[in-house]
């Protein structure tokens, strides 16, 4: 009974130390996307020096995970989200380089972007942060439902994408842009899109924590 609680215990602390790092890295996130829209080199410059946090709390969790394996002996469901959880936390340090990668992109800026261009990208963004923080929940809850409804959103935040690159494109023709902006906007507009398949990503881990399936394959 008493190492059953110590289990139960080590992984709540595991899934906040989660939920925890995937806040910060959300957080990094709308700090590029505010730098993007303003052009601001001084927003973007700040959260380049910010990715380290993110790093360091992927390393601990890591060893915190293993930690847990080979103290605490998990087995089934338990072993399951130990193991999600390892996954996990590698997409969860991609979307913090995102957030360097939408702050770089910003620094090659020389204005503020285009209105179309923003609008499009503030529509990713809405959609994006609604969709990261059912993730979350679902972590949070272990619901696989809302995991169910975060892999569905991300076809709306694929469909914006794809009207994005036909309007830049567009906007190319018919000289409304540099191509400079173009090319920078273009890239920053899918590293949002990338996020939305990380988040993905994560809700078929949570999934995983209670089918075993991982992808329409049974794991274990």
């Amino acid at each position: 009974m008493e190492a059953r609680k110590s289990l139960n215990v080590s992984i709540e602390k595991l899934k906040k130390e989660v939920i925890e790092m995937a806040e910060l890295s959300f957080e990094n996130i709308k700090g590029a996307f505010s730098a993007f829209k303003n052009a601001s080199h001084s927003e973007a410059s700040k959260i380049l020096k910010l990715d380290d946090a993110v790093d360091e709390a992927e390393e601990a969790i890591a060893k915190h995970a293993l930690r847990v394996i080979w103290k605490e002996q998990p087995v089934a469901t338990d072993l399951r989200i130990v193991t999600a959880i390892l996954k996990m936390i590698t997409d969860i340090e991609r979307i913090g380089d995102h957030a360097c990668d939408i702050a770089y992109m910003t620094t090659q800026l020389k204005e503020i972007p285009h209105e179309k261009i923003v609008g499009l990208a503030t529509k990713l963004m809405n959609t994006l942060e609604s969709m990261y923080y059912i993730t979350i929940e679902a972590l949070q809850t272990n619901n696989e439902t809302l995991a169910q409804k975060v892999i569905k959103e991300d076809q709306e935040i694929n469909n914006v994408f794809k009207i994005a690159l036909k309007t830049i494109t567009e906007m190319l023709k018919s000289d409304l842009i540099e191509a400079e902006e173009a090319v920078y906007s273009l890239m920053i507009l899918k590293y949002l899109e990338k996020i939305g398949d990380h988040a993905t990503n994560i809700s078929e881990w949570i999934i995983f924590t209670k089918t075993g399936v991982h992808k329409r394959t049974e794991l274990y």
